[in-house]
């Protein structure tokens, strides 16, 4: 066995070697890999993730489709391995050579191989958080000694993913995972969701806009970093946009204003949240970026809020908004619970931290760095304390938890203090009051969630107008092609299995039913579930679209306004304006007119003032001529004979994408052109039909025959 003396005679050693390197790194990414299924191996796509993977292969069928949702858990249930092969002429002539990983979850990753044909095995290293880069330089596990072994030509990489999974008592299910050492807390008490304890997306585990698809993979990058030397990482700092966030004592409470080059700004926006349930980097997640964020733009957002419920999105997002003018609230990735204060779990923390905002602070687009999403709310106003009958003394261990990982000195404040070279503001939390509390309409940021959670009417909005509104909204279903392609035909009822999983509010009809009976005189049990898609659209853009209005009248009152939410990461009912497949709702439509620079506000006062179940609507009666242009665009142009309201142009048969004008109302006599955007630039529209629906034959209906 020959053995190359490491590390007294590096340079010597790396000068003996053939075809020697210079300082500069040499960047390998790991891509040919296969995971095993029933002893059997299958081709894998790094960056991927083991429900891609398993789709590829045909083992399993889309969960997003029908009731397969419920037909895949078992796959977030399973150990998962991954395996690839390291040559040795990957780190030939180096003197390091790290293996870096990112977007992984909870794993142990090992080295097996052989030294003059005598097999080995090495532990590489223990992931358990899917926000950190996880680095470790090979010939340092390799080493025996002061020796590292002169390797046969290749050598397998196995990655052991295990399960992370919530159990029916909501309790954490870690068992496999302490066997292997994983540092779980030994909790003295119980915590309110136990998604807290790992370090995994939590809307993985469910949300009440998403599926419950734990999976596990490499879902972002794999490589190998060989050089020479010293490596350094460069630090970037971006030109600034002169926006700052100031928090001042008034006469009222506390505001909550941006400003760029000194000068008070509006925010109009919404939140986002992933834009898909496995949100690896692929050619059409970027794709998906791209319409997403154009979108936004289009509707005249300043900005996004990236809750923090979901992922530190890729560096893709980032430069878009960055090309795009689009302003970034970036939540640290804690949402709607309370976490774990151990050395352990608070380490794990400051590393993921730090790695985040050295990435994301690159980017000019951040403007404001947020500690969670609220857990100062539910920790103040859900009876947290009362649910669990904490003792004084776990009271105060939990206050000091919180403190220390989201307080102005915590940890998260100091990666921000330490990392960002503009020294962008952080806050603690949003809200700064729950919407339970007087304060929340005086003092900082607010999610008013009155409407909807507490189903009061929409006219509450303009009472309940804080100084800076990040978070309120209404459901609405997606559009009627999108619910065709996840749900068969003979289930396309409100109350079918497949319609209820693809709701995932408990109470989402109720809530939807009892404001469209208010503003629409409808209700699910008397539309067909086409007509209640488009009708419960109406109903989000009026509601959410009423709340905008107001937002925008109490300036400088309030100074922003960030709906929720924007995107989804299925289909589904929610509360998004842009569906799954890139279908604008109607509730886009609003906001684009309501934030656009000149809007008349006025104009839109008159709008409000009669619900559309008042209007006494005829059978719609047009002209519509369609053609496809000199610039090659699908082009209509719809006369009305006499009044029409909500006019909704669609594409027959569907074609992804969105009209620039939709969701109108025309007055007798007037006249609209609209010209219809694909999301791929090259769709044939050549046969395309575009089809007219108004709310007049929805009451055309409704009437006695």
């Amino acid at each position: 066995m020959t053995k190359r003396i490491l590390p007294l005679l590096l340079l010597v050693v790396a000068l003996s070697f053939a075809g020697c390197k210079s300082d500069s790194i040499n960047i390998t990414p790991l891509t040919s890999w296969q995971f095993e299924y029933k002893g059997q191996w299958y081709d894998a796509t790094v960056p991927g993730c083991i429900h891609t993977d398993l789709m590829a292969n045909s083992i399993i069928p889309d969960p997003f489709m029908g009731t397969n949702e419920d037909a895949v858990q078992w796959v977030g249930n399973s150990d998962w391995k991954y395996r690839t092969i390291i040559t040795r002429d990957m780190w030939q002539g180096y003197e390091h050579c790290d293996l870096v990983l990112e977007g992984v979850t909870y794993c142990d990753v090992t080295m097996t191989g052989s030294v003059d044909r005598v097999p080995f095995q090495r532990h590489v290293v223990m992931c358990d958080n899917m926000f950190r880069e996880y680095r470790v330089c090979l010939f340092d596990v390799l080493m025996e000694g002061n020796m590292l072994p002169d390797l046969d030509d290749s050598t397998i990489l196995e990655i052991h993913f295990y399960p992370i999974e919530i159990n029916n008592e909501d309790h954490f299910a870690t068992d496999v995972c302490e066997e292997d050492g994983y540092p779980w807390p030994d909790m003295e008490y119980d915590l309110p969701d136990h998604r807290a304890m790992s370090r995994m997306a939590p809307y993985m585990l469910g949300w009440d806009w998403g599926p419950k698809l734990s999976t596990v993979g490499i879902m972002g990058s794999a490589r190998l970093e060989c050089y020479n030397g010293t490596r350094t990482e460069e630090t970037v700092k971006p030109k600034s946009w002169n926006v700052e966030l100031r928090q001042e004592k008034d006469s009222i409470g506390q505001s909550f204003t941006f400003y760029k080059d000194g000068k008070p700004l509006f925010a109009k926006g919404a939140n986002w949240i992933p834009c898909h349930s496995f949100p690896v980097l692929t050619p059409e997640m970027k794709e998906r970026y791209r319409y997403l964020l154009t979108s936004a733009k289009e509707a005249n957002f300043n900005m996004l809020r990236v809750w923090g419920g979901g992922i530190y999105e890729p560096d893709y997002f980032y430069d878009l908004c960055d090309s795009l003018g689009i302003m970034v609230w970036q939540d640290f990735n804690f949402s709607c619970a309370l976490y774990p204060s151990d050395t352990a779990f608070l380490n794990n923390v400051k590393a993921e931290a730090e790695y985040q905002v050295r990435r994301i602070s690159r980017h000019p687009c951040v403007v404001v760095w947020c500690g969670n999403n609220e857990v100062k709310n539910g920790w103040e106003d859900w009876g947290w304390q009362q649910q669990y009958q904490w003792t004084a003394e776990q009271q105060a261990v939990l206050q000091h938890g919180i403190d220390t990982l989201f307080g102005s000195q915590g940890i998260l404040a100091a990666a921000v203090s330490k990392h960002d070279p503009l020294h962008r503001v952080y806050i603690t939390t949003s809200p700064l009051y729950g919407w339970g509390h007087p304060e929340c309409v005086t003092h900082g940021d607010s999610h008013y969630w009155g409407v909807w959670w507490g189903e009061l009417p929409f006219e509450v909005y303009k009472e309940k107008t804080g100084r800076f509104m990040s978070e309120y909204g209404f459901q609405s279903y997606p559009d009627w092609s999108t619910v065709c392609r996840f749900c068969p035909e003979g289930q396309r009822t409100i109350n079918s299995p497949t319609m209820k999983g693809h709701q995932k509010h408990g109470r989402g009809v109720e809530i939807i039913d009892k404001a469209m009976r208010k503003y629409y005189g409808f209700d699910s049990q008397c539309l067909s579930l086409e007509d209640y898609c488009y009708v419960s659209q109406l109903l989000q853009a009026w509601g959410t679209g009423y709340g905008i209005l107001q937002h925008l009248l109490a300036q400088p009152h309030c100074m922003g306004t960030l709906y929720w939410q924007l995107d989804d990461c299925w289909p589904v009912a929610s509360w998004s304006s842009i569906d799954f497949y890139g279908n604008w709702k109607a509730l886009h439509y609003r906001a684009r007119d309501l934030f656009a620079p000149h809007a008349d506000l006025d104009l839109w006062q008159q709008y409000y003032k009669t619900y559309p179940k008042n209007l006494h609507l005829k059978a719609p009666k047009y002209n519509v001529k369609q053609n496809i242009d000199r610039k090659g665009r699908l082009t209509v142009t719809l006369s009305a004979e006499n009044m029409l309201r909500d006019v909704m142009l669609q594409t027959e048969p569907h074609v992804d994408g969105h009209f620039d004008r939709n969701y109108f109302d025309l007055e007798a006599n007037g006249t609209l052109t609209a010209h219809f955007i694909p999301r791929n630039p090259k769709e044939d529209l050549s046969g395309v039909k575009v089809t007219v629906r108004t709310l007049n034959d929805i009451y055309t209906k409704q009437l006695p025959k």
